[in-house]
């Protein structure tokens, strides 16, 4: 009797530690610039996710099984994405939200697309990353050739007269943006006075300070990355120049000192529309911030990356990447963002850019 009981009691163990029993989560991986001069977009990656798996878990989970997040850093760096994406692929994770920069995101999609992960980007706009025709390649933001359709007609609009220099890096973000503002502003027969690359590490910007003087130039549109732009107004500051700077999205994630934010005020920049001023979030803005989170910037994005992802599974009722796609690109998703669908290349149906502005530290839409 007491030896049948104890394999009665092996045999309810064995039933409760059991690969089938334990698997009731479903993992997706969150990835992108985690750390250095990218913490705070990967705060809000995280914190988007986050957000939008309570909303799912709440509402019974995901075929069953409740979501959960694995998070990894690719410091916003083409081969840490490859060796990230292949990790992931052995993993066999379904879905990846991110990655953050363009050329992170761009390396990694051969990876996604070969090994069948759904992989939805909240912030990578270079087009390259959904004109090659992928499946299973998304963006729930919009693309540079848009930004600088809208940053051209920004220049257009409210700088037409003024001298203007154009400068960019070497950067793939940075050439693209300047490559389309300048297009658009030539065939209206606006020229830049000053048409430079950008300096290198450590970023010494004394020679185009100089040609930004002597040219006389009082708008300069420079679309960099957030440490470049941290140096650059900093210079300006030193120098004494004044000029109205326009930049591109990364101007969100510019990181100084609270003592030097003084140094973004009048600077104008595009960025996606802010979910977070849509009356309808209103529920989700305040259950972000009573758990002491300002739901910023690519907060939103993330979260609708993660719920139209979701809302497809729940549709295609499978994890597979082939069905999931196609359920993606078939049909509109309620998400924090509105209404949004994407196109055949993975694009999203509708934010595209708007201008805002930065004053006493804080942004604003300009108006």
């Amino acid at each position: 009797m007491v030896r049948k009981r104890f394999f009665h009691q092996l045999l309810i163990l064995g039933l409760m530690f059991s690969p089938a029993i334990a698997q009731a989560e479903t993992v997706f991986a969150v990835v992108g610039g985690m750390s250095g001069p990218y913490e705070q977009i990967g705060s809000w990656f995280k914190n988007g996710s986050r957000g939008a798996i309570e909303e799912i878990n709440s509402s019974g989970g995901l075929l069953g099984e409740q979501l959960k997040f694995i998070v990894r850093d690719d410091d916003c760096d083409a081969d840490k994405a490859k060796v990230i994406a292949e990790e992931l692929a052995g993993l066999k994770v379904s879905f990846v939200m991110g990655h953050l920069c363009s050329d992170a995101s761009i390396a990694a999609s051969d990876i996604y697309e070969k090994n069948g992960v759904i992989a939805i980007s909240p912030s990578s706009t270079n087009p390259a990353l959904t004109d090659r025709g992928f499946s299973n390649i998304f963006r729930t933001t919009g693309r540079d050739d848009m930004q600088g359709f809208v940053l051209a007609e920004h220049i257009l609009r409210n700088f037409k007269t003024k001298p203007l220099a154009l400068i960019y890096d070497k950067n793939v973000y940075s050439h693209d943006v300047i490559k389309v503002a300048r297009k658009f502003l030539h065939q209206a027969g606006k020229e830049g006075v000053v048409f430079e690359e950008a300096p290198a590490m450590p970023y010494d910007f004394s020679v185009i300070m100089d040609k930004i003087a002597g040219k006389k130039a009082e708008v300069v549109l420079y679309p960099a990355h957030p440490e470049q732009l941290a140096s650059f107004v900093r210079q300006r500051k030193a120098r004494g120049l004044r000029f109205v700077l326009l930049g591109g999205d990364t101007f969100t994630n510019v990181t100084l000192e609270k003592k030097e934010m003084h140094l973004l005020d009048g600077v104008q920049f595009s960025f996606p529309p802010d979910p977070a001023h849509d009356r309808r979030n209103k529920a989700i803005v305040k259950k972000f911030k009573d758990q002491g989170i300002n739901p910023e910037a690519f907060t939103f994005y993330s979260y609708a990356a993660v719920q139209v992802w979701a809302q497809a599974v729940r549709v295609a009722g499978s994890l597979k990447a082939s069905e999931v796609s196609k359920v993606l690109k078939s049909r509109k998703f309620d998400t924090v963002l509105g209404e949004i669908g994407f196109d055949g290349k993975g694009d999203i149906s509708n934010p595209g850019f708007v201008m805002y502005v930065y004053n006493k530290g804080k942004r604003y839409y300009f108006e």
